[in-house]
């Protein structure tokens, strides 16, 4: 009877498939297959060779053409010929913007070069630079740079400069899984990042600018004047908020106001995505048709309403550009493109098969899409809204014949929002915890009284404020658009402060994000008893999810900084010197990932290490040291009392201990280790082997093997009273070292795209 059982469950699964593919279903799933193929070029631990792609991209192929006769043979064909695809795009993208990383450290050196872009930061401001000369030249110098300033005036975007700095290779993951800041930032052009040593100086330009500066050079021009009447209206926070939203630059949002918002589930708000590209386009197409309209010719014998799209796709077009075209907003502009050629073609504008095209578009232009999690997330959403409309939105049309004639309008206005809430929150809740290790329980709540403020206040003064800056008339705009966000910051705080409403969780493994997308997609896409496979396949992904182990030990990329997990189940932390240690951002990143966020920057979380002037221990849970080595002369006796050695200093060739070594002049990421039931000690490490990738600096010498097992019977370190370490000539803070620019660069904004 089993036997008989799960032949007949296969036959029905096979049948239902047989079924979407007679109903041209396939096609839907065809993104997923693209997003696959460039996700598994990007996660190779080797670099691929450049025709390992598409060989068998056109062997399926071919396969897939001499098989289009068999329905189920061709489809398969096909689908491996589009992650095949998916992943030839992507070499071929990285191949395109293949630039030299930096491979060391370079402490104080001169570099020259054009101001691509300027933004302020919680602390200070940070600059990028297109190089023109760097002091010291190596074999292959980076040819942009990324520089953190102390001040909060940054030379203007266009301006050719030269200041001293300490420049890095760009920081590797926190720990295995982690975001890989490193290969972001390089996909960005970015070779290194450092912190500047003075102010930067206007210096005579060295060489010929690079292409488009002049343009970037207007468009920045451009949103820095939109910002400046927005502020000279709205002095306030509020001020900052308002220039997200019209102009992309979130330079003066307070992070409180972000904060409350991530916690409350309003933080899309802020991302210029669906709902802010909509309005736009909507804006000048309505408008558009309006003055066709007026013309008698026009408007009886014309077909104005595909007239009225071309500028509409203008002004999608240009807010595109001013807003910085960020991932989630090219989502927007492509998925706002195909609806206004629907509109031009006269097809229906806004469904699923939109949706995949628009899919296809962006990952063949840019296959990084697939890292990024605003780019995940905006789909997502918006894969929700337009399945969940397609089949519970017949019941948002009863809504009025249930309440009554007066009642009906807001009652289905509340409703759509209910469901618009819901669909989106279920969707990029996932992607939520996987990259950011918490969830908005109560987003629903903060978006049914936020959605109506912003839809029919803000976002509308917003757009009249863009419209009447060249009359001189946007002030009234501007300030009703605060009025607005005043309350919808009121009902974020609100939101914000509830029990449970900011909820952390651990750090799930990709395999469990990938068994929950496809639970998603066949949820949203399947027309047949096909849909019963999504709750398994979610429910599989969380399985996972649940007995994934957590590590006992983090070191970071630098040996600067150790977590180890005590008897308590907690993480404590150690560092390379007294103060600032629990507020670094590897420590965030650690504890994000061990669903313990509230705990950053407490004083305990230093309080169980051990320290003197050259160096600090921690228990494990079996009660064995973990040594971080300050000082060289602490080596040999960590060795011989430690079970394991973090160091950023060559360690003796004959250490007992477990050796985990860090060349702090490289940024190849961290290091976890979980202990094995045996007693011994298994690392994993963010990073292969160095320089394996492009975007991997190469280590400047190979670091030592570890030992095979721990040294026996470990005596406590005497402790000595903690104290600040001594200034030292021309040193940094804690803040602004080169392991800390992560926080600059962590994880782009979530946008769930509604």
């Amino acid at each position: 009877m089993p036997e008989l059982s799960l032949a007949g469950l296969w036959q029905a699964l096979a049948a239902a498939l047989a079924r979407e593919l007679e109903d041209r279903r396939g096609f839907l799933f065809l993104p997923l297959g693209f997003a696959a193929g460039a996700a598994l070029y990007f996660s190779a631990p080797h670099e691929p060779l450049p025709y390992a792609g598409w060989v068998p991209a056109l062997g399926f192929l071919g396969l897939a053409v001499l098989a289009r006769a068999r329905p189920f043979a061709f489809h398969l064909f096909a689908m491996l010929a589009v992650v095949a695809a998916g992943f030839a795009v992507a070499a071929l993208q990285v191949q395109l913007v293949a630039h030299p990383v930096l491979s060391t450290t370079l402490n104080a050196v001169e570099v020259s070069g054009y101001v691509e872009a300027a933004e302020l930061r919680p602390r200070g401001s940070r600059i990028t630079l297109a190089v023109t000369r760097l002091e010291r030249p190596r074999t292959d110098p980076p040819t942009r740079v990324r520089v953190t300033l102390a001040g909060r005036e940054p030379p203007a975007v266009g301006s050719h400069v030269t200041l001293r700095a300490t420049l890095a290779p760009p920081p590797g993951p926190s720990y295995p899984g982690g975001f890989d800041f490193g290969r972001a930032i390089w996909l960005d052009g970015i070779g290194a990042t450092g912190y500047a040593l003075g102010r930067p100086q206007l210096t005579p330009a060295l060489g010929p600018p690079p292409p488009g500066l002049a343009l970037t050079t207007w468009l920045d021009g451009t949103r820095r004047a939109i910002a400046a009447r927005i502020h000279a209206a709205l002095p306030g926070e509020e001020g900052g908020v308002a220039v997200a939203l019209v102009t992309g630059l979130r330079d003066t949002v307070p992070e409180s106001i972000e904060e409350s918002m991530r916690i409350s589930g309003l933080s899309h708000v802020l991302s210029i995505s669906g709902l802010h590209m909509a309005l736009v386009a909507s804006s000048v197409f309505f408008l558009a048709r309006a003055l066709l309209a007026l013309v008698p010719e026009f408007a009886l014998y014309r077909p104005i309403k595909a007239w009225a799209a071309l500028p509409a796709m203008a002004s999608a077009s240009f807010y595109l550009l001013l807003s910085g075209a960020e991932v989630p907003t090219q989502r927007a502009y492509v998925m706002t493109l195909l609806v206004l050629a629907g509109i031009v073609l006269g097809r229906p504008a806004l469904t699923v098969r939109t949706l995949a095209l628009a899919a296809l578009a962006l990952l063949a232009l840019s296959p990084r899409a697939v890292l990024d999690p605003g780019a995940q997330m905006s789909f997502a959403a918006t894969l929700g809204l337009v399945a969940a409309y397609q089949r519970f939105g017949h019941l948002l049309t009863a809504v009025p014949a249930r309440t009554g004639r007066w009642m009906g309008v807001p009652a289905r206005h509340v409703a759509g929002l209910v469901l618009a809430s819901l669909a989106a929150g279920l969707a990029t809740a996932p992607y939520a915890a996987y990259h950011f290790q918490r969830l908005a329980p109560l987003s629903l709540l903060a978006n049914l009284g936020a959605a109506p403020v912003v839809s029919f206040i803000v976002m509308p003064a917003g757009l009249a404020g863009a419209v009447l800056i060249p009359f001189g008339w946007d002030d009234p705009a501007w300030r009703l658009m605060g009025w607005g966000l005043a309350r919808m910051r009121d009902i974020s705080d609100l939101v914000a402060a509830m029990p449970g409403a900011d909820r952390g969780v651990p750090a799930m493994p990709v395999a469990s994000l990938v068994l929950i997308s496809l639970g998603l997609a066949v949820l949203c896409l399947a027309r047949t008893r096909l849909v019963l496979l999504a709750p398994a396949l979610a429910a599989s992904g969380l399985a996972i999810a649940a007995m994934a182990p957590r590590p006992d030990l983090y070191v970071d990329t630098e040996a600067r900084t150790v977590a180890v997990r005590g008897r308590d189940g907690a993480l404590a932390v150690m560092g390379d010197r007294d103060s600032g240690v629990s507020g670094r951002f590897a420590v965030e990143q650690w504890l994000s990932a061990d669903g313990a966020r509230s705990r950053f920057g407490a004083k305990d979380l230093t309080a169980a290490a051990a320290c003197d002037t050259l160096g600090c221990t921690l228990a494990l849970p079996d009660g064995r040291l973990v040594a971080l080595s300050r000082d060289r002369d602490s080596l040999e006796d960590d060795c011989r009392l430690a079970a394991v050695l973090v160091t950023p200093f060559a360690p003796p060739l004959n250490c007992a201990a477990t050796v985990i070594y860090r060349d702090p002049r490289t940024s190849v990421g961290g290091v976890s280790g979980t202990l094995r039931p045996d007693g011994g000690l298994t690392l994993a490490f963010a990073r292969a082997a160095p320089g394996t990738r492009p975007w991997e600096p190469k280590a400047a010498s190979p670091p030592s093997p570890a030992s095979p097992e721990t040294a026996t019977a470990p005596r406590h370190r005497t402790p000595a009273r903690p104290s600040a370490d001594p200034p030292e000539m021309g040193a940094a803070t804690d803040a602004t070292k080169p392991a800390d620019f992560a926080a600059d660069d962590g994880p782009p904004a979530a946008d769930d795209a509604q």
